[in-house]
């Protein structure tokens, strides 16, 4: 009895052994997309705080953003950070603009991760600014608020394309952004130093002040003076 007991166990092992060497070359390439993800995720937060890519980092970047995406094509994570280091290679010049590879990429990212708010506004992003089709990009942002009504990556997008595109919009569009500029003030100070440096850029801080000065319901004591004191300051 004790011996067939044994038998069964080992059986057991090398049947797990069998199965683990089985997915052996499957864990293998999941972790290779994974350190290529990373390491192209690693130049886009490079870039976001020291500007545009030199030739060879760009160079670096894509080839490891594209490995990823070979390796693993189902990943919205990777999708999405291919779609961002072709977006860096456009905005610095490295790169033209391959509309049809960045519709495919936003687009299978939200079909495989549909209630993503970061896909949507990002896809609004590279729409309204880099295809120049803002009412092609603005369902996307109204989507995006409805995931994520309070993601800071969403609001950014939202400010930068109503404040890019500001002379071009609705007032029922123009609304919209108040109302994100409102929120975006009264949230954590990381944000709101988003909100004063996005105005500045597109000469929009007067706008956003008067907005703002008044707005109702009125702004709590803490925003009031972040606002009087910080962002509207002359």
């Amino acid at each position: 009895m004790i011996k067939a007991n044994l038998s069964v166990r080992r059986g057991g092992y090398l049947l797990i052994m069998v199965v683990l060497l089985g997915l052996l070359p499957i864990l293998l390439q999941k972790g290779l997309a994974s350190a290529y993800h990373f390491k192209s995720k690693y130049y886009i937060d490079k870039w976001q705080q020291t500007g545009n890519p030199t030739s060879l980092q760009y160079s670096n970047a894509l080839l490891a953003a594209d490995y990823a995406y070979t390796i693993d094509s189902e990943n919205p994570h990777y999708l999405l950070t291919l779609a961002k280091v072709m977006e860096w290679g456009v905005f610095s010049s490295l790169a033209q603009p391959n509309n049809q590879s960045f519709n495919l990429l936003y687009s299978n990212a939200i079909q495989q991760r549909p209630n993503w708010p970061n896909a949507y506004s990002d896809y609004a992003y590279n729409l309204a600014i880099i295809q120049q089709d803002l009412s092609k990009a603005w369902p996307y942002l109204e989507q995006a608020l409805i995931y994520g009504s309070y993601t800071p990556e969403v609001f950014h997008q939202v400010l930068a394309i109503g404040f890019a595109s500001w002379p071009n919009l609705s007032v029922e569009q123009k609304s919209l952004v108040f109302t994100t500029a409102k929120k975006t003030a009264a949230a954590n100070w990381r944000m709101r130093k988003d909100l004063k440096l996005l105005a500045r850029q597109y000469d929009l801080t007067a706008v956003v002040c008067n907005y703002l000065k008044y707005a109702t319901p009125a702004n709590p004591a803490s925003d009031e003076q972040w606002i009087k004191q910080d962002l509207c300051r002359k």
